[in-house]
């Protein structure tokens, strides 16, 4: 599977498992590019695994507004979830469950909205390492967007 990072677009930070803790719970937050496997992502979407290069907002074989789950790389069970999906919740890995709250959405503006209507957002708009990420109701500001970047070990 081609694994990728999701970056913030205003602040070049990269979403992060905080402390590269692998227990069901923790929170995303931004973080400068290590490339560690608690920044790696891969997708899953609800029929097929989805191999491709990526693009701009959307990746090439993943048409704008497709429900993905966002698996974190080689784990089994933890996926990109919005802890309850209410707004303000954080952004959290847990065990997939394919709930409303762990779909996934690129939209072809740099958001990511999730299956709660939220979309991912850099908390009180603080683009600092370790800033937590959030759902939020969808503003349009920089502080929601985000774009998909394959891995590169280099």
């Amino acid at each position: 599977k081609m694994a990728f990072c999701i970056k913030h677009v205003d602040s070049g930070l990269v979403l992060d498992v905080k402390g590269a803790d692998k227990k069901s719970g923790t929170e995303i937050v931004l973080w400068g590019y290590n490339g560690q496997e608690n920044q790696l992502w891969e997708y899953k979407n609800e029929m097929v695994d989805v191999f491709q290069t990526f693009g701009s907002a959307c990746p090439h074989s993943l048409h704008c507004g497709s429900s993905v789950r966002l698996n974190l790389r080689n784990t089994l069970l933890l996926v990109l979830d919005i802890s309850g999906g209410n707004h303000g919740a954080p952004v959290i890995t847990f065990k997939g469950h394919g709930g409303g709250n762990q779909k996934w959405y690129f939209e072809d503006d740099f958001t990511i909205r999730n299956g709660t209507g939220m979309v991912m957002d850099v908390e009180h708009g603080a683009a600092a390492p370790g800033t937590r990420i959030i759902g939020y109701p969808k503003h349009g500001a920089p502080n929601q967007k985000f774009r998909i970047v394959p891995f590169n070990r280099k």
